[in-house]
């Protein structure tokens, strides 16, 4: 993310925590239009410590002072600490900033982690490199993280429980109007739809402890509600999982047609490779993946027909028919978002907008032609839109009751926008369920993952490699499976293929529970590495 601060104290008012010596809170509160911190002169304190009321709220700094309120209850659920915040102002009110003065150095410069964190990595902040992440997106996928690293030493375990898929923020810097000592952010964002003169937080949960049974009991606590919130079905028995997918054990990236035209593989090769592949490894144990088998990959998005210079219809239909023979199943890719200006006039209704509804929100433009500058013509669009929902409907099932594929993959279906028009993960939920209701045996597929999205689609590419040791896998291993990325390279050179990545090191290891790895076949991959391309696939699949 990138690092913003404040140049100036905004002299924050801070209040003690009952029963936690030394550490403090305070609060700031955002419209769209400024930041307000709480007037210490219209502040009541509870007795307790634990409620607080204030009847006017301050500027950044404390030179000028505005109208609104703010009501503050601290409960205790065992040994956490539970803030829920409420705030009115006249101006739109967007987030609510709640810091934290004053936790144990000791567990913050151990490092932050969180579920999808290995061990050898914790997050530390220093005076220049501050922590942040954000969720939902790729760097926090659940929003619970800790800091400290040896039990019996001090932790911090920080858990925000929302019933509704809202952005969260967890932000750790050294400023130096706290004496270069950590201050931690707990950030919560409402729903851009809701914005008004009311918002009221989720619960926001903070626990400091020495033992790391606890911390493993917060998890396990935070992962039961989100199971419950976002209903998580169990792997083994979640129905939107076809058979043939739990034999699943390798994937292929058959690459297609790049968005510059040039064709890493005809439909008549992918063929070729299929032959070949099971020849060594059974087919029932493949899914065939294929970016780019509309033509010009993201260019003709989002129409999807299969491209003529892979084929087209009869040499799609060879493929179809090679796989068929082999036991091999196919999954063509699908973008959620992507759109091509000059091939989708009707793109301005669809478009993600900022929070304010004030413009056009550009989300990813690759330098696919690499003139080094990134497209002009690439925009996102909304599944949460009817219109563009319903294209993309049609455009999906037009493939699946034509050609018979197996499975679809709908592209950057991990990414996620405080969208002010349409709700994004309705859109996310409508769009699945309708297709499910067209094609009830359909795998449906996407691109990265986050507690939520695990609850309407099984399977998703990871963007954190299959290799990657989770310290919590069950997080994803207990309800879904990823797959290794469109990105990692195919055998040789390593080239990404129709992604932009170019060339890249293609990550090995043994894969994480609820992992299953991916080998990349562009246009030499078979005649000029077969050996090696065979040595990857028979070891994906646990055979010498």
């Amino acid at each position: 993310m990138d690092i913003f601060e404040l140049s100036y104290d905004p002299r924050d008012p801070l209040y003690d925590l009952p029963g936690l010596p030394g550490v403090r809170w305070g609060l700031q509160i955002f419209t769209v239009n400024n930041l307000y911190g709480l007037d210490p002169a219209q502040v009541t304190l509870g007795e307790d410590g634990m409620h607080l009321h204030c009847a006017g709220l301050s500027w950044g700094g404390q030179q000028q002072k505005s109208a609104g309120t703010v009501d503050v209850r601290i409960s205790r659920d065992g040994n956490a600490y539970v803030w829920h915040i409420e705030a009115t102002h006249a101006e739109p009110l967007k987030v609510i900033k709640l810091m934290l003065w004053g936790l144990p150095n000791e567990a913050i410069h151990q490092g932050w982690w969180q579920p999808t964190s290995t061990v050898s990595y914790p997050a530390v902040p220093t005076q220049f490199a501050p922590v942040g992440w954000n969720y939902p997106w790729r760097e926090w996928l659940t929003p619970w993280a800790c800091a400290g690293q040896t039990d019996g030493s001090p932790h911090v375990v920080v858990s925000l429980r929302d019933s509704h898929v809202r952005a969260k923020r967890l932000y750790t810097h050294l400023p130096p109007y706290s004496d270069h000592q950590p201050v931690v952010e707990v950030i919560y964002e409402e729903d851009a739809a809701r914005w008004g003169s009311r918002i009221a937080t989720c619960d926001m949960r903070l626990t400091v402890t020495n033992s790391r049974a606890e911390v493993d009991a917060e998890f396990a606590a935070h992962l039961a509600y989100t199971e419950k919130a976002y209903n998580l079905q169990s792997w083994e028995t979640r129905a939107d999982v076809p058979d043939w997918m739990r034999d699943i054990k390798l994937v292929l990236n058959l690459h297609g047609q790049h968005w510059t035209g040039y064709v890493f593989n005809t439909f008549d090769q992918m063929g070729e490779n299929l032959r070949e592949i099971t020849k060594h490894v059974p087919g029932k144990h493949i899914l065939g993946y294929i970016p780019g088998f509309e033509g010009r990959y993201y260019y003709a998005y989002p129409h999807y027909r299969p491209g003529e210079a892979m084929g087209g219809d009869a040499g799609f239909r060879r493929l179809m028919q090679t796989a068929q023979s082999l036991g091999v199943r196919l999954m063509p890719m699908f973008g959620m978002h992507g759109a091509n200006v000059q091939v989708y006039p009707d793109y301005r209704r669809s478009t993600f907008v900022t929070r304010t509804d004030s413009a056009i929100a550009f989300v990813n433009f690759p330098d696919w032609d690499t003139d080094r500058f990134g497209e002009d013509d690439q925009v996102f669009l909304n599944p949460g839109e009817p219109t563009f929902r319903a294209h993309l409907l049609e455009q999906v099932s037009a493939i699946v009751r034509d050609y018979g594929v197996s499975g679809v993959f709908l592209d950057t279906s991990g990414c996620w926008f405080n969208d002010p028009r349409h709700n994004l993960f309705e859109g996310y939920r409508t769009l699945i369920a309708d297709l499910r209701a067209r094609h009830p045996d359909l795998l449906i597929a996407g691109e990265g993952w986050f507690d939520a999205i695990l609850g309407v689609m099984p399977v998703n590419q990871s963007w954190l490699r299959t290799d990657r040791q989770f310290i919590y896998p069950q997080l994803l291993a207990n309800y879904g499976r990823a797959l290794g990325h469109l990105a990692e390279g195919a055998p040789g050179p390593v080239s990404t293929g129709v992604h932009e990545g170019g060339f890249r090191y293609k990550h090995d290891g043994a894969a994480t529970p609820g992992h299953i790895p991916s080998v990349g076949i562009v246009d030499d991959t078979l005649n000029r590495y077969g050996d090696e391309l065979i040595a990857l696939c028979k070891a994906a699949v646990g055979l010498k």
